[in-house]
C-alpha cells in the first residue's frame, strides 16, 4: 500500500510580533498556513500531520480561529484528515503540570469530522478515544502516534505510552513530535530535550518533529526509519534562517521512499542588518552605513514587504552609542513607510565598544557613575562597572533578550557573565559562571 502525506508545523497563528504591525504578521501566518492547505488539496495527498504550535498563543484572535475552521472545512470537503499535537504555544497544562485547556479545542466544529487532535493525556480523560490515547489509525494501516509537548516529562510519556500503540497488524507507524532532539535539531542549553539515540530503534518509518523553527534535512535512523523537522511555516522571530518549508512523504510498504521539500513562499521579507566596522569609527558612521544597508535591501527585496532590524557591532572613535543619530535614520523610515517601501524597522541596543572618557554621566537624572565610586573608591573600578551597566541595560531593552517574565534569557545572561569575565579579568571562575 502507499499514501502521501504532508507534515508540517509550528505554523504559530495569531502571531502578533512586532505589535505595531500586528494585523500584518497575523495575515502572513495565515497565508502560509492556507497555502500548504491549498497544496495539500491540490496534490489530493491522503492525510497532513502537524506537529504542534497550530497557534502562537493559548487565547487566538477569534478572526484567526475562524480562519483556521474554514480551512479545516475545506480539507473536511475533499477528505483529507489533519493530524495534530500540542505545541508548547497551544497550552494545555502550566509549569507544575496541571491540565489548563488547549487553544486547538476551538477549532474544533461539526463540519470538521477530519480534525484528529492527538494527545495521550487528553484522550485518556476523553469519552471518544479513552481507548486509542496518543495515537490514531488511518484506514487501518498506519498508525499515527502523536506526544504533545510535555517539557523535561517527554522521556517519561514516551516510555509509557508508545507501548500501548504497538500492534503487529500495522504496516506502518508515524510519530509525530514537539520537542528538540538532541544529536538532530537544535538543543538550547536548558531547553527540554529527547536524545536522538533514544529514538533510534523506535518501530516509526517516519518521525516528524516540531519545535525547532528551522528546517532540518531528513535523516535516515539506525532501525530504518526517517527523522525530519521542517521547522517553522514563518519566520517567527528576526534570528531565523530565510527559508520555510514542508514536506510531502511517500510511505509503500511500510517504509519511507521519498522525503521532498518544498518552498512555503511569504510576503515579508524579515532581515537583521548588521552595521559593523573593524576599526573605530564615529557615531554619524554607523547611522549612515545603516541608511545605506537598508537602500540595499529594499532594491533586492523583490517586492515582498520589508521588517528590519538594525544591529551596530564594532568601537566607536568618539562619545557613545546615545550619540549616533538615529533621528536620521527614522526620518529616512518614515519616508520609506509612506512609500510602502518599508513596512517595520527597529534598532537593537548597540553592541559598540566605547571610549570611557567619552562617556556622559548623567542617566535619567542620577549620577550613575559618580555613585559607582563613591561605593567603590576607586576611578578604574567605577568605570569597569559603569561600563558593566551599561551593557546589562542595553541587554534589558530588546525584547528578544527577554522571558515571559522580564528576565533574561540563559544566551543573553552568557554574554553578559563573558563580559564580566572578560572586564575584570576573571578568567579562573570561568568554569563556575558556565
Amino acid at each position: 500500500m502507499s499514501v502521501r502525506f504532508i507534515h508540517f508545523g509550528d505554523t504559530h497563528l495569531s502571531r502578533t510580533y512586532p505589535p505595531s504591525i500586528a494585523p500584518e504578521r497575523v495575515k502572513a501566518f495565515n497565508s502560509a498556513f492556507r497555502y500548504v492547505i491549498e497544496k495539500a488539496i491540490e496534490r489530493d495527498v491522503d492525510f497532513i500531520v502537524h506537529t504542534g504550535d497550530l497557534f502562537d498563543k493559548v487565547n487566538p484572535w477569534p478572526s484567526v480561529v475562524n480562519f483556521v475552521k474554514t480551512q479545516l472545512v475545506s480539507l473536511d470537503e475533499h477528505g483529507i484528515p489533519f493530524y495534530v499535537i500540542r505545541g508548547n504555544h497551544d497550552g494545555g497544562f502550566d509549569s507544575e503540570g496541571v491540565l489548563r485547556g488547549c487553544s486547538i479545542d476551538l477549532v474544533r466544529h461539526p463540519r470538521v469530522s477530519v480534525l484528529e487532535f492527538i494527545d495521550p493525556v487528553y484522550d485518556s480523560i476523553s469519552h471518544e478515544h479513552s481507548r486509542t490515547p496518543g495515537f490514531r489509525d488511518y484506514l487501518d494501516s498506519i498508525r499515527i502516534v502523536g506526544m504533545g509537548y510535555f517539557g523535561h516529562n517527554t522521556e517519561r510519556y514516551l516510555r509509557r505510552y508508545i507501548p500501548q500503540a504497538l500492534r503487529s497488524d500495522v504496516d506502518a507507524y508515524i510519530l509525530l513530535l514537539h520537542v528538540f532532539v538532541e544529536g538532530y535539531t537544535a538543543h538550547p542549553p536548558g531547553e527540554p530535550y529527547v536524545p536522538l539515540s533514544s529514538l533510534e530503534e523506535l518501530p516509526f518509518a517516519y518521525i516528524a518533529v516540531g519545535h525547532d523553527h528551522e528546517y532540518h534535512p531528513p535523516l535516515k535512523l539506525k532501525g530504518g526509519g526517517c527523522i525530519a523537522c521542517s521547522g517553522s511555516s514563518e519566520k517567527w522571530d528576526f534570528y531565523e534562517k530565510d527559508g520555510k518549508f514542508f514536506y510531502v512523504v511517500t510511505l509503500r510498504g511500510g517504509h519511507v521512499v521519498s522525503v521532498k521539500e518544498e518552498n512555503i513562499p511569504s510576503p515579508h521579507l524579515t532581515k537583521v542588518i548588521l552595521v559593523e566596522s573593524d576599526t573605530p569609527r564615529p557615531p554619524e558612521w554607523f547611522a549612515k552605513q545603516a541608511l545605506n544597508r537598508i537602500m540595499e535591501v529594499i532594491k533586492s527585496s523583490d517586492g515582498k514587504k520589508l521588517i528590519l532590524r538594525i544591529k551596530f557591532k564594532g568601537e566607536l572613535s568618539k562619545g557613545t552609542p546615545s550619540d549616533i543619530p538615529l533621528d536620521v535614520i527614522y526620518r529616512s523610515v518614515e519616508r520609506l513607510r509612506k512609500s510602502g517601501e518599508l513596512l517595520y524597522l527597529d534598532v537593537s541596543p548597540p553592541d559598540l565598544d566605547i571610549r570611557l572618557e567619552d562617556i556622559k554621566v548623567k542617566t535619567e537624572g542620577l549620577d550613575i557613575r559618580g555613585m559607582l565610586l563613591d561605593i567603590l573608591g576607586k576611578e578604574e573600578r567605577a568605570d569597569k562597572a559603569f561600563e558593566i551597566f551599561n551593557y546589562a541595560r542595553n541587554l534589558f531593552k530588546d525584547d528578544e533578550n527577554l522571558t515571559r517574565d522580564g528576565n533574561l534569557k540563559d544566551q543573553a545572561l552568557k554574554r553578559l557573565k563573558r563580559r564580566i569575565l572578560q572586564l575584570w579579568d576573571l578568567s579562573d571562575l570561568n568554569g563556575e559562571w558556565s
